[in-house]
């Protein structure tokens, strides 16, 4: 009877849980998931079209990327000695239909830079829709363009087509960018999704429940149980590697602090001060791509030599071999945590506005956290069957440094190549960050998808093999 009624309690405790979680994750997201602003990017700037004149005209085929258009933008030359009484008129047509024009005056043109007027005065069609915009000015100014398209932001992709001076056909797309809002279905799916996993989970529960009652064998009671008997030893593994990291260092746990701060230093000096880069709030774009992948890399080095650099303790003592490289990915997330504090002040510095999407932080790290435990069981295999591992992995974090957008835009990679890029479970991890962050909003659901199929299906391979390899360690240790 007491055990019936400890049971009840702690089911009802975890409706509540659930229930405040589930509220909580709501409140956060659901503006979010209504609608996005969607800023797409511009194409490279290759060349110059002809200087506008009268009875000359330009016109590009745009395809919109929002349901609601709210500006564009225009890369131009404006050539000195233009009265500033001069404009330039932009008239916008679908099909047949002529939409409206919009006059800019020369006075808001600046020399060589971006011309930004808006457009939602004007009727234009939504997501998709593809409209006519012709250019005609009175004489002093002229375009750029370009010929490779670029990704846009959120996941948009901007295509152009139909260049055309005069109506005589020309090659490439004008160095053009939208922004606007798109409006997302998403929220209306919250509470039915929220409900069959609850349900899930609940039926999860109840059955390992009647297991124990019948004392039928049971996986996930025999996990549980086994987590119960060993945590003891994981939390003084977890502690102890801590500790060891910063034994005999006279500043300790500060580098925890100093070296995300003095890495991103020194990339914010190059990419920013050489290389001139354009990205907005760049040392918060650079700082957090920095720390989450440091701790990618960090954790699955340790977790990788984790059974090897164990070996003695494996051969004279049980335990749950597995404990070793999740010791690992736990200890590097203490060091995660504490680096997230230097984030926080940059952000503040920096200018960054601090939203309610900042409570996404735990669920990220948790997505990352699992990730690197199922990459950590995978090398910490490998590893005692092929040695070289350890150097091969190190060549492959190298690449995927590159191949991950730490200190460089998403713009750059051309649009053919954006979906083998947007594979890389990194790429989703830092995005996310990324969003909640700078951005100051949730992302889709789209993205929690991607990062849930990334973590726990690299937990799971990681879990199968080391579970069919384990008994064997102790053979090529």
């Amino acid at each position: 009877m007491q055990e019936k009624s400890g049971f009840a309690k702690g089911f009802l405790l975890f409706v509540v849980i659930y229930g405040i979680l589930a509220s909580l994750m709501y409140w956060v997201v659901r503006d979010d998931w209504q609608r996005t602003a969607v800023s797409t990017d511009m194409v490279n700037m290759d060349a110059l079209l002809p200087e506008l004149v009268e009875g000359k005209e330009i016109s590009q085929d745009i395809q919109i990327a929002a349901d609601s258009l709210e500006f564009l933008t225009l890369y131009v030359n404006l050539h000195p000695g233009v009265s500033p009484e001069s404009q330039l008129v932009a008239a916008f047509s679908a099909g047949d239909q002529e939409i409206g024009e919009k006059a800019i005056p020369y006075g808001a043109v600046k020399l060589d830079g971006e011309l930004t007027f808006p457009v939602n005065d004007l009727s234009l069609p939504g997501k998709g829709a593809l409209v006519s915009m012709t250019l005609r000015a009175e004489g002093g100014l002229s375009l750029w363009y370009g010929s490779s398209k670029t990704a846009g932001k959120f996941q948009v992709n901007v295509e152009t087509s139909g260049l055309r001076m005069n109506g005589e056909a020309l090659e490439g797309e004008l160095t053009l960018s939208q922004k606007g809002t798109l409006f997302l279905p998403y929220t209306k799916y919250f509470w039915p999704v929220a409900l069959v996993l609850f349900l899930g989970l609940a039926a999860v529960i109840l059955y390992c429940h009647h297991c124990r009652q019948n004392n039928l064998n049971n996986r996930i009671n025999q996990g549980i149980d086994l987590i119960k008997q060993y945590k003891y030893l994981l939390k003084t593994l977890v502690i102890r590697d801590f500790k060891i990291k910063y034994k005999a260092s006279m500043l300790g746990v500060v580098w925890s602090f100093l070296n995300p701060l003095l890495m991103t230093f020194v990339y914010m000096f190059v990419f920013s001060m050489l290389f001139r880069s354009s990205i907005e709030y760049f040392v918060v774009y650079l700082m957090s791509g920095i720390i989450l992948f440091n701790y990618f890399s960090e954790s699955s080095n340790l977790g990788m030599q984790s059974i090897v650099g164990n070996a003695g303790l494996i051969t004279k003592v049980y335990m749950p071999k597995y404990i070793l490289p999740i010791s690992k990915v736990l200890s590097s997330g203490i060091n995660l945590i504490i680096s997230l504090i230097p984030l926080l002040i940059m952000m503040a510095i920096s200018g960054v506005r601090f939203s309610k999407s900042l409570l996404l932080i735990p669920v990220v790290l948790l997505f990352l956290i699992l990730f690197c435990v199922g990459v950590s069981l995978i090398l910490s295999t490998a590893i005692v069957y092929f040695r070289d591992v350890q150097f091969l992995w190190g060549i492959f974090l190298t690449v995927l440094n590159f191949l991950s957008p730490i200190f460089y835009p998403e713009s750059i990679i051309p649009a053919r190549f954006i979906t083998l890029y947007h594979m890389n479970p990194m790429y989703q991890y830092l995005f996310f960050m990324r969003t909640i962050t700078i951005g100051g909003v949730s992302p889709t659901p789209i993205t929690y998808l991607y990062c849930i199929l990334a973590s726990l299906g690299t937990l799971a391979v990681g879990l199968f093999i080391f579970r069919k390899c384990q008994s064997q360690f102790v053979l090529y240790l």
